[in-house]
């Protein structure tokens, strides 16, 4: 692979940091998230789970609903080198 998902958010972040990445309605009215913002968000992410000890090559669970949040939390686990593993908040335990 010439690419990954962390550095096509970076070049977005870096070619459009203004321009709207995701959409998500919250109270009835849509919230914008930029690139920029999203790398920023990404990045923070990453700090935390760095520190919590999350390496290169490990998977991650990472359980939520289908937001910007769980993939910025996707994105991070995959900027440290890490596997996410999306789980829906509502999935069975066989599912886990």
């Amino acid at each position: 692979m010439q690419t990954t998902f962390p550095r096509l958010l970076l070049d977005h972040a870096k070619k459009r940091p203004d321009s709207p990445a995701m959409r998500e309605k919250e109270y009835g009215i849509w919230q914008t998230f930029t690139w920029s913002g999203m790398a920023q968000l990404v990045e923070a992410i990453a700090c935390g789970l760095h520190q919590a000890g999350l390496q290169r090559g490990e998977h991650m669970v990472v359980i939520g609903a289908n937001r910007p949040r769980l993939y910025a939390t996707m994105l991070a686990a995959q900027s440290l080198g890490a596997i996410p593993v999306p789980l829906y908040q509502d999935a069975v335990a066989a599912e886990c």
